[in-house]
């Protein structure tokens, strides 16, 4: 007797995705693709973080249900929980870094705040950033170091490619911030909308009342909201609803649970209750949408 396979969003680890014989947590290299109309993987999560540069080539970047149109120059900035897929229009040229939060791990820089908290993930989402030529320039010299300093695999390497790494993130933060609105992360209330996002992003399947984080972060659910409507333009049960919507189209569209299963796994004790809010806020039923999107 044959069991049914259980069908789940694709996840690639860095066992998968890291060659063995390069520095521990980090993978790096150039790519040339000269293959037209070209899907790159189905959609799909890492389990690490990823930037990849379009030096040349344009297409569309599917990032959580938003399609990005891209013409290189450009960066691809990728958190470890965007789902998505590429779909080159035309050859392609440029590089890719891969990294997880263990290459950070012994440090407490505010460089290691910028990685979390500003560039992957700030207020206005902007995974694609187009580069003047200038910029490239910059990209080009970083990339060209990196991987130089990979490639010598010497003593020396890790903490001179941390450095290089860090020093890139923190130029792709000043580009990223010509082009939309990012935090201060020198401001307290950002740092508590922040702290808010992360216990969030822990907490949003079983928990979807403001009072459970305002609690956790020690202030009353009043003064969380002002602070997200300060931050980001949205209150704090906004920004719950919003995660718990996102979450529920990636189980509905990437895996065979049920819509009750579903309902179940996002901490909706009634699944009929679920419908009724995914389709109050998609205006479409769970099932409806699972249909016309697959």
């Amino acid at each position: 007797m044959f069991m049914k396979t259980q069908k789940q969003i694709t996840v690639y680890n860095e066992k998968e995705s890291f060659k063995t014989d390069t520095i521990e947590n980090f993978y790096i290299s150039y790519y040339h693709d000269e293959r037209k109309n070209l899907n790159r993987i189905d959609s799909h999560q890492h389990t690490y973080y990823e930037i990849i540069w379009i030096e040349k080539g344009r297409g569309v970047h599917t990032i959580d249900f938003k399609n990005y149109e891209f013409s290189g120059p450009c960066l691809f900035l990728l958190h470890p929980k965007n789902v998505h897929r590429i779909h080159k229009k035309t050859p392609t040229s440029g590089g890719v870094i891969k990294f997880n939060d263990n290459f950070f791990v012994n440090d407490s820089s505010p460089s290691k705040f910028l990685l979390k908290y500003s560039v992957f993930d700030d207020i206005d989402v902007l995974p694609v950033i187009s580069l003047s030529e200038e910029e490239k320039t910059e990209v080009t010299d970083f990339f060209a170091l990196m991987c130089r300093q990979a490639e010598s695999r010497d003593a020396f390497s890790p903490p001179i490619i941390m450095n290089l790494l860090k020093s890139f993130l923190i130029k792709v933060y000043q580009i990223k911030k010509k082009s939309c609105h990012i935090g201060d992360i020198s401001d307290h209330r950002f740092l508590r909308f922040k702290q808010f996002q992360e216990l969030l992003e822990n907490h949003f399947t079983r928990h979807h009342q403001v009072s459970f984080y305002a609690g956790k972060l020690n202030i009353s659910s009043k003064t969380l909201s002002k602070v997200c409507k300060l931050i980001s333009h949205k209150t704090a049960q906004d920004l719950i609803k919003e995660r718990i919507l996102l979450e529920a189209k990636r189980m509905l569209l990437y895996t065979d649970m049920s819509v009750k299963e579903v309902a179940y796994y996002l901490g909706f004790e009634d699944h009929a209750y679920f419908t009724r809010f995914f389709t109050s806020n998609v205006l479409q039923n769970p099932s409806d949408f699972k249909k016309e999107n697959t």
